[in-house]
């Protein structure tokens, strides 16, 4: 599994990378979109799963966990490993989504004390107007490229960048899968409650892939890429995660 994780995101960081050149966008939302749709997979796939056979707890708790490790653990490891300046135009509809999805959720929880179909629905509008509005931010905004950074770069063609993308995202989340279920399998083996693994081990589990991402975006000196997929990915979890649960 995380041999798998390791792998998959390479291959999908080369293919988001040259998608974001080729169109000129900024990584910051390729990181926010193309990229945290591939990385959040795991999270879907697990409270999909939990909703289906009645655990909303794991549903909505390996959300929240999520978003807990990807701000505390995978932004932290992002920015202080590779401080820098900030593209405030490029982070601010990220960030402003994030925080609405957060009050609507909020709301869900304390005032209205539940979760209901057409809340979902309403979330998973939400993440659709998000990926239009930050996509044609990107498309105002290109990216300049520097003439040697494209003189670097190996030529690929949009379906190879494409092709890894694909290859990358299936193998972060048939690893993430394997490496949470056999993960849990050895913590039960050692005597650790189950309640405690669905709390602890299946968020972390399942932000492995962010984690995994963030850290192959920094070697590759693609810090914003990182950064915008642990935006992204905490826009998923909110409005797409749930909103699917």
């Amino acid at each position: 599994g995380l041999v798998l994780l390791i792998k998959g995101g390479d291959w999908f960081v080369d293919g988001a990378t040259g998608i974001a050149r080729r169109f000129h966008l900024p990584d910051i939302v390729v990181g926010a979109t193309v990229v945290s749709i591939g990385t959040t997979l795991p999270e879907v796939m697990v409270s999909a799963t939990g909703a289906m056979l009645g655990q909303g707890a794991m549903a909505y708790g390996n959300a929240i966990g999520s978003i807990i490790c990807n701000t505390a653990l995978i932004a932290a490891i992002s920015v202080a490993v590779n401080p820098g300046p900030v593209n405030t135009k490029s982070m601010k509809m990220p960030v402003l989504f994030f925080f609405v999805s957060a009050a609507i959720y909020c709301v869900a929880a304390y005032l209205m004390g539940e979760f209901t179909r057409p809340l979902g629905v309403i979330m998973l509008t939400i993440f659709v107007v998000y990926l239009i509005f930050t996509v044609r931010q990107g498309m105002k905004n290109p990216e300049e490229v520097e003439e040697e950074e494209e003189a670097n770069a190996k030529p690929r063609t949009f379906l190879q960048d494409l092709f890894w993308l694909v290859v990358g995202a299936g193998l972060i989340a048939v690893g993430a899968d394997l490496l949470v279920e056999h993960g849990t399998i050895i913590a039960v083996g050692l005597g650790v409650p189950e309640t405690v693994i669905a709390l602890t081990f299946v968020a972390l589990g399942t932000s492995l892939p962010e984690l995994v991402t963030t850290i192959t975006s920094l070697r590759k000196g693609h810090a914003s890429l990182g950064i915008g997929n642990v935006i992204g990915a905490n826009v998923f979890n909110l409005v797409l995660v749930s909103g699917v649960a």
